[in-house]
């Protein structure tokens, strides 16, 4: 629904003009989009709290009650930095339905910023920890109050406490993000995964950690990292350095190298880890490990069965592949703005496969006949 036509909505349904047609679309609209809904809650409360005043020209309390909901909302958002505007317009010298739309209009810019910076991520916030989380077929750009830019992709969960910006910065993720660490030596910054921590200063690099994966990866673009086991904090560490990769097993708790073994650190052989090297001349868009953060799905020799995983995160389907040789074929291609359709649409031109999508967004992968 366009921002215009909701804010219409919501406006006439304050101000108690809507049709019953009108009514019915709203709350179809505020169903689906649970983002919509909590700023109209938000809303809807200081609409009923000004209309309640004794005195009703007079638009301080209930505009300052206004602006600690939005204050408060916007504080459980750390997505992005909104400042709200002071002081509200004396909103009541107008008409009933005008005073509904400059209501809605006020938090209009604050709004529009918080669902349009990322639709489809949701946060909650607790006493103790914050929780942002960037749902299937979905990524989501977050900044940590640090000033740290965070991407998640899809099926990725980031979490920090309300104490993140003490002695040390210390974030837990679960699924893929990339960090872009502001600097600062006297707060080290730390990701927590289950299986490896990763200490840094002020660097630039990628986690990949998902829950059903056998391995955890660290990719480094700038700047030096410091992992060590989760199961052993005190134990040896390996440090990354522009370029390199880090792959963890999770099954036997050993680092070893996945591609190119020709740059590895000397303290990874003394410990038994190893680390491989990621191309120097190529921009990060085009590293596999990397591209996700500027909207594509990047393949590079891997097996259909391997990125089956991925594909059903990011276009939010579960895949199905029925036969072993087809699971086997192997692609080099990137997807930018396809859909699951034309992304399989365009894997055929290389490969001979079927395919067919039920209504549960089953996606059945299987030889041609």
């Amino acid at each position: 629904m366009q921002n215009d036509k909701l804010t219409e909505l919501i406006s006439r349904h304050l101000s108690g003009e809507a049709s019953e047609e009108e009514l019915a679309q709203l709350h179809a609209h505020l169903a689906n989009h649970p983002q919509d809904q909590y700023f109209f809650d938000i809303l809807s409360n200081y609409w009923q709290s000004h209309n309640n005043d004794n005195n009703p020209n007079d638009t301080t309390a209930s505009g300052n009650h206004f602006n600690q909901l939005m204050e408060k909302a916007l504080r459980e958002d750390e997505e992005t930095p909104i400042v709200v505007q002071r002081p509200l317009v004396h909103l009541m010298k107008r008409r009933w339905w005008q005073y509904a739309a400059a209501a809605v209009l006020i938090i209009g810019p604050a709004y529009w910023l918080w669902s349009g910076s990322s639709k489809t991520a949701t946060a909650t916030t607790s006493p103790k920890k914050n929780e942002i989380t960037a749902n299937k077929g979905a990524r989501s750009k977050l900044r940590l109050p640090d000033g740290t830019t965070v991407w998640l992709n899809s099926d990725s969960k980031l979490t920090y406490n309300d104490h993140f910006n003490g002695s040390v910065r210390e974030v837990e993720l679960t699924g893929e993000g990339f960090f872009d660490v502001v600097k600062d030596p006297r707060h080290p910054f730390i990701v927590h995964t289950s299986g490896i921590d990763i200490r840094v200063l002020g660097t630039a690099f990628n986690v990949k950690s998902y829950p059903q994966s056998n391995t955890i990866e660290a990719t480094l673009i700038r700047g030096l990292i410091e992992v060590a086991r989760k199961d052993s904090p005190d134990g040896p560490k390996v440090y990354l350095h522009p370029h390199e990769k880090l792959v963890y097993r999770k099954e036997d708790s050993t680092f070893t190298a996945t591609t190119d073994k020709s740059h590895v650190t000397a303290n990874a052989t003394e410990t038994n880890m190893a680390i491989s090297s990621v191309p120097h001349n190529l921009p990060d868009s085009t590293l596999p490990e990397t591209a996700w953060v500027y909207n594509k799905l990047m393949f590079n020799g891997e097996s259909f069965q391997e990125m089956a995983d991925k594909m059903e995160r990011w276009f939010n389907v579960k895949m199905v592949l029925e036969d072993e040789k087809v699971a086997n074929y192997r692609f080099r291609v990137i997807f930018e703005n396809e859909t699951i359709e034309q992304a399989l649409q365009a894997l055929q031109l290389t490969a001979s496969f079927n395919y067919k999508i039920n209504q549960d967004h089953e996606v059945h992968i299987y030889k041609t006949r």
